[in-house]
């Protein structure tokens, strides 16, 4: 499995529209998106401007063609408006998984 993770902080008052957004992609792009296994987006309690959206893949490859959809290019552009600073992306192949 191959599993991206994208770390990003909110502009005041758009943190609702940072979880309609993954909502959106959910309803509208996932099946779509070859590969993709399952997504997450995570609410920092603490702090409630951050956010973490992990998203598996079944491999590397489909993560890559995900990421140069014409789609899901806007889509991040989309993120990146509502977020204080350019969302931070890392990569990461699953190492042990439990149930």
């Amino acid at each position: 499995m191959f599993v991206t993770v994208c770390t990003c902080w909110a502009r005041v008052g758009e943190e609702d529209a940072v979880i309609a957004l993954h909502e959106d992609w959910q309803r509208s792009q996932h099946l779509k998106t070859r590969g993709y296994l399952s997504g997450e987006l995570l609410h920092n309690i603490q702090d409630p401007q951050m956010f973490i959206a992990v998203a598996r893949y079944d491999s590397e490859a489909a993560a890559r063609a995900a990421v140069k959809n014409p789609e899901q290019v806007a889509w991040r552009r989309r993120l990146a408006s509502l977020a204080e600073a350019e969302p931070i992306y890392a990569e990461y192949q699953s190492a042990w998984q439990a149930g």
